[in-house]
């Protein structure tokens, strides 16, 4: 494993807390130089079990950083995403991620205080829950815009708006002390957590809320899967439509949710095609069948639906046939050319069908005719 400089420079600060600096009377730029100088020495001191150690546990607190900034950026946390993703990036010592996407945020972080802040002062003397839901999304991307922080917290100290936050926070906890993992319970923690978050986005009780919702959604994965395991693909797609109502980007989930869908067909069309075999509608039979190699290519059953189909259509048109010669031969017309008919019906290529059909027609018109 390589190391660059400043990464073992990183690390030993991290971690070793072994470095004091003497704080004596020197310019930044001496400080800098002695700590530098004292950290290259701790660097020296460290073997590569020890570096390899280290790194790899900067490298899950990168990772913790890296999950938060992206947790932070889908709840619309601007300002804290983008110090999240800094500090990956400062961490990693290079670009993990693009500077442009930080900047990016910085800047929709930017125009959303300023379009947040102007609407929570129209509403600062007519609305105050309105007004503070706007200040506390001021907050959300830039918490030192103008005079926000004391405007929030003046809103937020007024008795009936603490009375009412209060209550919102006591409903959340309640709910999280009684939750017992069912869908619609976590649907209900979901939504009080949306409302309390817009008014306190930095309220501790949001914090519990979101690990119990992380936590709980791995209980329904695994369960999901169990029962999709099982072979119980209309239960199972419940399940992770469920779970994509309170996590809408979960991967897993959607896989499954493909899977399903492609078993869900196959297996309609396997039904039919076994079906069709039982009323020997053969046409059919393979027809679905052949539906069913489309969705996968190798699947046993449908091959064997249409072999046995073939085998079962093939005798089928020689029965026809058979019976349809001798009723022509016995002078029963009518009877002949339905056996025909029949066997046209499974193949329409059959020749002996063809030409024996024709000769009944012809014979038919000309027994109406001299009548």
């Amino acid at each position: 494993m390589q190391y660059t400089f400043f990464s073992l420079i990183l690390i030993v600060t991290l971690f070793s807390g072994c470095i004091n600096l003497k704080q004596e009377r020197a310019t930044p730029s001496q400080k800098k130089q002695i700590h530098i100088t004292k950290l290259n020495k701790e660097v020296k001191k460290l073997d590569s079990h020890d570096k390899r150690l280290i790194y790899k546990s900067i490298k899950n607190e990168i990772h913790l950083y890296h999950q938060k900034g992206d947790e932070d950026y889908k709840n619309g946390y601007y300002h804290d995403a983008a110090k999240a993703y800094e500090l990956v990036n400062f961490y990693e010592s290079y670009n993990a991620i693009a500077p442009q996407k930080i900047n990016n945020i910085k800047a929709e972080a930017k125009r959303r205080a300023y379009l947040h802040y102007r609407t929570a002062q129209k509403y600062l003397k007519t609305d105050k829950k309105r007004a503070l839901i706007e200040l506390n999304s001021v907050m959300m991307n830039n918490p030192d815009y103008k005079d926000t922080k004391e405007l929030y917290n003046e809103l937020r100290d007024d008795r009936g708006m603490r009375i009412y936050i209060n209550a919102l926070e006591n409903s959340l906890e309640t709910k999280l002390i009684n939750n017992r993992g069912s869908y619609k319970e976590l649907k209900s923690i979901q939504y009080s957590l949306k409302t309390l978050a817009q008014y306190d986005y930095k309220n501790p009780t949001l914090h519990k809320a979101r690990e119990l919702l992380r936590t709980q959604k791995h209980v329904l994965l695994k369960n999901a899967i169990s029962i999709y395991k099982k072979g119980e693909l209309k239960k199972s797609k419940q399940k992770f439509l469920h779970i994509l109502s309170l996590y809408p980007d979960d991967a897993t989930a959607q896989k499954y949710m493909k899977l399903i869908a492609f078993k869900q067909s196959k297996k309609h069309n396997l039904a039919i095609a076994n079906q069709a075999l039982q009323q020997k509608s053969y046409l059919e039979a393979i027809a679905y069948a052949k539906k069913v190699l489309q969705l996968e290519s190798q699947n046993k059953e449908a091959k064997k639906i249409i072999v046995t189909a073939n085998k079962r259509a093939k005798a089928a048109v020689r029965r026809f046939v058979r019976e349809g010669k001798r009723y022509y031969n016995n002078k029963n017309l009518d009877q002949a050319k339905q056996c025909f008919e029949k066997a046209l019906e499974i193949d329409k290529t059959n020749n002996t069908s063809l030409i024996y059909h024709k000769k009944i027609q012809r014979q038919l018109q000309t027994i109406k005719s001299l009548q």
